[in-house]
């Protein structure tokens, strides 16, 4: 498991307490951007040694180390850990230490040229907001993308991040851990059912495409296309110019790699196992992956071209496996999961390709019964009701 940590200062302070002897060069360190640490050397380097000797010979002596021994002992599995720096000369200092502590304890990892995040500093909050958090939220992003389990402790570095990384835990369902202010125990923020209103991109999508680009006529801009309330928190202004602040381009980031599965409740998936589930999922983006490269190589547009298309298709075709259960409803047989069919329909919306899953079948399948049986099940509902859940895209795959 791949374990973002965000790096303080805290190393540093715990020295301090009883070796006054670094005083001087931190003071004169404490408020210098990163962009100045080869004009530092000297000093980063003194201060450097110093804390390495110390901690190599007491391993526990701040809130990241203890806080990654913690995380270890809970989730019991190896772990792989990524530090992030904020962009000063202290937090990279700090962070290159404990590569070096513990590099004989864990996989760890800090590249500073990729890892010390740029404009994530407190003396300046318009850079903070408009760079810092959003770079920090992109680098944790790309570190998302190329791993397939993770979680992130923020046990160091600035509070002002909490909130914002709470909200991208949250919204991607990563776990997050901290250590409980100055105590050893470690906490995880429960999962909340937080999600996007994905209507907001149905209203928005031209205007969020829009907004990650960078619009420098916003006053202009908002009189042919009006922005309403609900959509404010998402975005940065700032005279004439405007785009997606940190909180925005989380959302944006979600719409571009995951997609929207609508689910029949009362049926199957409400009911089964979060193993059964995972499998489920898989044939889900496996379908939505065959259904993508279609949409693209014919060039279709609508829903109602897609579903023309599908119809046209042979009964031994995977999309379109035998008699259909209804007029806009299909059954598509999983090529990597042999064993499951899908009851689904595919919706073209302004934002992309989403799903509706109406039921699923695993192991045997009697393909005219199981059409009986569908049908006499769905006459029972009056009103069917959905349920919302978003499937990251295929890698290759973009609407």
């Amino acid at each position: 498991m791949l374990v973002i940590t965000t790096v303080g200062t805290s190393l540093l302070e715990n020295y301090r307490e009883n070796h006054p002897g670094i005083d001087m060069d931190y003071l004169y360190l404490k408020e210098e951007p990163a962009s100045n640490w080869d004009n530092n050397e000297r000093r980063i380097n003194k201060i450097k040694r110093a804390l390495l000797n110390w901690a190599q010979a007491k391993k526990e002596t701040c809130a990241e180390i203890k806080s990654l021994f913690s995380i270890r002992h809970h989730i019991t599995k190896e772990i792989e850990v990524r530090l992030l720096a904020t962009d000063t000369i202290l937090s990279r200092l700090v962070a290159e230490v404990l590569e070096q502590v513990l590099k004989d304890e864990m996989k760890i990892f800090f590249e500073p040229e990729k890892d010390v995040i740029k404009g994530l500093q407190v003396w300046d909050r318009r850079r903070f907001e408009k760079e810092g958090l959003v770079n920090l939220i992109a680098r944790i992003e790309k570190l998302a993308c190329m791993s397939e389990e993770m979680a992130i402790n923020f046990t160091g570095g600035y509070k002002a991040i909490i909130p914002y990384i709470t909200i991208m835990g949250q919204l991607n369902n990563i776990p997050l851990y901290y250590i409980f202010e100055d105590t050893d125990e470690l906490i995880r923020l429960p999962q909340a059912p937080l999600d996007i209103n994905w209507g907001i991109f149905e209203k928005y999508s031209h205007i969020i495409e829009d907004l990650a680009g960078g619009i420098y006529d916003w006053s202009r801009y908002k009189l042919k296309h009006p922005v309403e309330e609900d959509f404010q928190a998402c975005i940065w202004e700032e005279g004439e110019c405007a785009e997606l602040n940190a909180i925005g381009r989380m959302f944006w980031h979600k719409y571009h790699n995951y997609f929207v599965v609508e689910v029949l409740k009362g049926f199957s998936y409400s009911k089964d196992s979060s193993g059964n589930k995972r499998e489920i999922n898989e044939a889900l983006q496996e379908l939505y992956g065959r259904l993508d490269s279609l949409i693209k190589e014919n060039k279709l547009r609508t829903t109602e071209e897609l579903q023309i298309y599908i119809n046209s298709l042979s009964e031994k075709n995977d999309l379109r496996h035998g008699e259909n259960p209804d007029r806009d409803k299909y059954i598509f047989k999983s090529t990597k999961k042999s064993q499951i069919r899908l009851v689904y329909t595919p919706i073209i919306k302004s934002y992309g390709l989403s799903l509706r899953l109406f039921d699923y079948v695993r192991g045997d399948f009697d393909h005219g019964e199981y059409i009986k049986e569908f049908k006499r099940r769905m006459k029972m509902l009056t009103e069917p009701e959905f349920i919302v859940i978003t499937l990251r895209k295929p890698l290759g795959n973009k609407f």
